[in-house]
Parts: C-alpha cells; sequence; structure tokens
C-alpha cells in the first residue's frame, strides 16, 4: 500500500516535470512562431493584416493543456466505485456536490489537462431537456416553486457541460491547444467550470439573486470567443485539418447554442417572476408576447427588415454606399422562434449579398429578399446581383475560416473582423463587413439546430440566392428537439 503511494506520487513528480518542459518549449515556439512572422511581414506588405494577430503570441500566457494520454476509463474505476458508477446519474451527481464542498480552497484552479474534477463530471452523462419543457419554464402562472427546481437543475446541469466542453478542447492536438489564442477560451471554460462546480445549491430567494448574476456575468464573459477560435486556428492550420476543423467548431457551437438557451431562458423566467410579483407582468412578457426569451408571435417581415437596415449602414459606412433592398411575398408572417437565433442568420447573408453587390458594381440593382409561409415553417430568399459563386470554390463555401472576398480564406492570410453576429472594429486593410469566414457556418449551424435548413444557389457571372427554412417552434416535431 506504502509502495504504491510512493510510486504514485513519483509518477505524478515526473510527469509534472515532464509537462513544464512540454509547456516551457510550446511557450518557447509560439514565440520564435510570432517574431518570425512579424520579421516576415516587413518583406511583404501584403500580409498587413498578419502582425496585429500574431504579434500578440509573445506576451500570452501558456497553461498546461492537452496530452495523447487518455484517464477516461481511470475515471470510472479509480474516481468511481463500481457500485456509484452504477448509481443513477442524480445520486453520482450529488456525491460529486458533497465531494466538492469538503474540498480545500487550494485546489487547482489554473486550467491543467489532469485534473480529477474535470475528468469526474465528464464522464457524468448531461441531463437534456426538450423545447417543450423549455418553454413550459415560461408558462404563466409562473411560481416560485417551479423557479427554484429550474435553477437548481442548472445548477447541477452547468458544472457537467463546462466539463464535456473543456474535454472537447483536451482532445485537439496538444500544439494546438496551447496556442495563446485558443488557450485564452479554454481558460474561460475551465474558469466557469471551476465558479460553477464550487456554486452551492440554490435553496433561497438570495440564493437565485446571486445564481443570476453569475450567468448573466459568464454569458458576457463567453459572448466574443469566436474571433479567438477563428485567430486560434488559422494559426494552427498545418497542426489541424479542414475536416476535423470544421466537427470540432460544429460541436463546440452546439454546445454553447444549447447552454445559452437553458442559460437565457431561465435568467428571463427570474426576471417575468419578479415583474409577476410586482404586478408588471404583461409589461415585461408585451402582453404575453415572450415567453421567456421565445417570440410567440415573430413578425418575420419586421425583423427581415431590421437586419437590412443594419447591413446596409454598415456598408455605407465601410464603403460609403449601400445597394437598396425590397421585401416582397408574404410580409404579414408570424410565427414563433427565438429573435436573436434568426438576426444573427439574417445578419450574416445579408453580409454577404450587400457587400457581393457593390463588389459587382450592381449598386443600382437591390438585393431582394421575399418571405413566405408554408405548412409549420417560413422560408426566406435572399437574392443579389453580386456576380455569383466561383465554381472552383463552391463546395468550401460552409467551411470555417473561408471566405470569398477575392477568393481568399484564412489558411491564405488571416482577416480580421468579427464571427459571432457583430462587425466589430477592424485595424486591418479589410472592412470589417468581411469577416473571418465563420459566418456562412456558423449560420448552418444556427438554422439547422431546431430542425431548418440553409442552402445557397450560385448563378456564376449574375448572382446568388440564399434560400433559409426555419420550423415554428410550437409544432410537435419540432418541441421534441432535444437540447
Amino acid at each position: 500500500m506504502i509502495a504504491a503511494s510512493l510510486t504514485k506520487r513519483s509518477y505524478s513528480s515526473s510527469l509534472s516535470s515532464l509537462l513544464l518542459f512540454r509547456k516551457q518549449t510550446a511557450a518557447g515556439f509560439w514565440k520564435w512562431r510570432s517574431l518570425s512572422c512579424n520579421s516576415n511581414h516587413n518583406h511583404n506588405h501584403n500580409h498587413k493584416d498578419a502582425k496585429d494577430i500574431e504579434s500578440s503570441n509573445g506576451s500570452s500566457s501558456i497553461a498546461i493543456l492537452g496530452s495523447e494520454i487518455s484517464y477516461d476509463s481511470l475515471t470510472k474505476k479509480e474516481l468511481l466505485t463500481d457500485a456509484d458508477a452504477s448509481s443513477p446519474a442524480p445520486h453520482r451527481r450529488a456525491m460529486l456536490s458533497q465531494h466538492d464542498q469538503t474540498t480545500s480552497d487550494s485546489d487547482q484552479t489554473e486550467p491543467s489537462f489532469y485534473s480529477e474534477n474535470i475528468d469526474r463530471y465528464a464522464a457524468l452523462n448531461h441531463q437534456p431537456v426538450t423545447l417543450h419543457s423549455l418553454l413550459h419554464m415560461c408558462e404563466p402562472p409562473l411560481t416560485r416553486e417551479g423557479l427554484l427546481a429550474n435553477a437548481q437543475y442548472l445548477c447541477r446541469e452547468r458544472p457537467v457541460r463546462y466539463a464535456k466542453r473543456v474535454k472537447l478542447f483536451q482532445r485537439l492536438p496538444y500544439i494546438v491547444n496551447l496556442n495563446p489564442h485558443i488557450n485564452s477560451v479554454y481558460k474561460i471554460y475551465f474558469a466557469n467550470f471551476e465558479e460553477s462546480r464550487k456554486f452551492p445549491m440554490v435553496q433561497s430567494t438570495q440564493d437565485q439573486e446571486k445564481f443570476v448574476d453569475m450567468l448573466a456575468r459568464q454569458s458576457r464573459v463567453l459572448r466574443d470567443i469566436m474571433p479567438d477560435i477563428a485567430r486560434g486556428f488559422y494559426e494552427c492550420k498545418s497542426y489541424f485539418g479542414t475536416e476535423e476543423r470544421g466537427q470540432f467548431l460544429d460541436q463546440l457551437i452546439k454546445m454553447r447554442i444549447g447552454l445559452r438557451l437553458l442559460t437565457s431562458q431561465y435568467i428571463a423566467q427570474y426576471h417575468q417572476y419578479q415583474a409577476t410579483l410586482n404586478g408588471e407582468y404583461d409589461r415585461e412578457t408585451e402582453n404575453q408576447r415572450f415567453q421567456g426569451i421565445i417570440d410567440n408571435r415573430l413578425h418575420l417581415a419586421d425583423m427581415v427588415h431590421l437586419c437590412a437596415q443594419s447591413v446596409q449602414a454598415m456598408c455605407d459606412m465601410t464603403y460609403g454606399e449601400a445597394p437598396d433592398f425590397v421585401i416582397d411575398g408574404q410580409t404579414d408572417v408570424t410565427f414563433r422562434y427565438i429573435p436573436s437565433h434568426l438576426h444573427y442568420i439574417l445578419t450574416e447573408l445579408l453580409k454577404n449579398a450587400f457587400r457581393a453587390t457593390l463588389a459587382n458594381h450592381a449598386r443600382d440593382t437591390p438585393v431582394f429578399i421575399t418571405v413566405s409561409q408554408g405548412s409549420g415553417r417560413v422560408a426566406i430568399r435572399i437574392r443579389d446581383a453580386g456576380g455569383g459563386i466561383p465554381l472552383h470554390i463552391h463546395d468550401r463555401i460552409f467551411d470555417y475560416s473561408f471566405t470569398t472576398v477575392a477568393h481568399r480564406s484564412i489558411d491564405d492570410e488571416p482577416l480580421p473582423g468579427s464571427t459571432d453576429g457583430t462587425l466589430g472594429a477592424s485595424s486591418g486593410a479589410q472592412p470589417p463587413i468581411a469577416g473571418l469566414g465563420f459566418g456562412l457556418p456558423m449560420s448552418k449551424v444556427y438554422a439547422e439546430y431546431f430542425g431548418g435548413s440553409l442552402n445557397l444557389i450560385s448563378m456564376e457571372g449574375y448572382g446568388c440566392d440564399a434560400f433559409v427554412e426555419l420550423p415554428s417552434i410550437e409544432i410537435t416535431k419540432t418541441r421534441k428537439i432535444q437540447i
């Protein structure tokens, strides 16, 4: 027994020394790469944008991440007894919560692959809820008991989902995990996991106030992580293929959408319950138009008009001019959907259409946006005269980091801009409306999340049609979707 303990400590000491060496080596690599890229920049004025991205690497802190060693089997055999492993998930979660409360304040909080807490929580199955349940959360009358039950569900569920997201990063190649941009996102997820794990079970109104504050703070921190992900993958292009990159990002974005939905719906439920206590429920929900974050009477043409005006203003600010737009079809259509999802999809598609129209010198040809409603679904067609998509790049338009701006991708040179629904400021030569090549693939993920679709049909030499179909959330098939 003593010999085994000594052997384990000796192994851990050797492993720590090895990881420290790997960490220092990787830190030196990224610093050398940054200096090398900056040096090459002085001889190549066509890569002006790369300097802003690469020069940040030398000053970034790097933590130990990733490994070829898998501890999934050890998690089941050593961290849980046979009886515990066969116990129902809620019982095992209760055991984990009890363990967390007895853990000392000296626990390691700096991100590390070798974290027993991550392994233990990631080994648990997350408990999905149906979209029907998500809707039911905010159905009147709202009660204190219902609000408390949802808070306790989130309190148990969030550390499990964060742990699985951390494990997703840890499965990346080791050198990719050590990239400063990807590392910074990893540390955010790890910190959110630790904070969620240590947060005591919600039992009272005062607990819920603190819980809502934590949820809002964590959501704000995660709001703008996609540009760092995009830049990190650009810098790691030699170590990560297009297919593997797409699989990772699809899974990451879907996990992100799910947890944001659960979190946002609970926060909305909390505020609507407080409004109920103050006799202001109708004002808070706009006469029950909003059920949490879901708009029960979303006017499709109004949302299209809002997004088109916004993109038109962006174009005018960036290029000094902008094409007109025309909205036709069944302009009185309303349906049940999440406004922020629709806003993101429309904005990205309209950015592409407006920019392509100007690039093809078709300023006098408006962008036509047609809306319609079928059986439980709505459809949107965005038609531009932007010259279409060349046939030889058509198969890449939904690849992450690919952009049709001058037929370049982030694999050729970095492009500034936002990738998560906002344009943001740009310090390089490329206009911010060009983005980092994440708009289309992320829009496709958002459209397909509730069973919708996004397709593009190009007429090379003339223009492009983008077709979006979205199901209304109240239909039976959609309500069974698990989040």
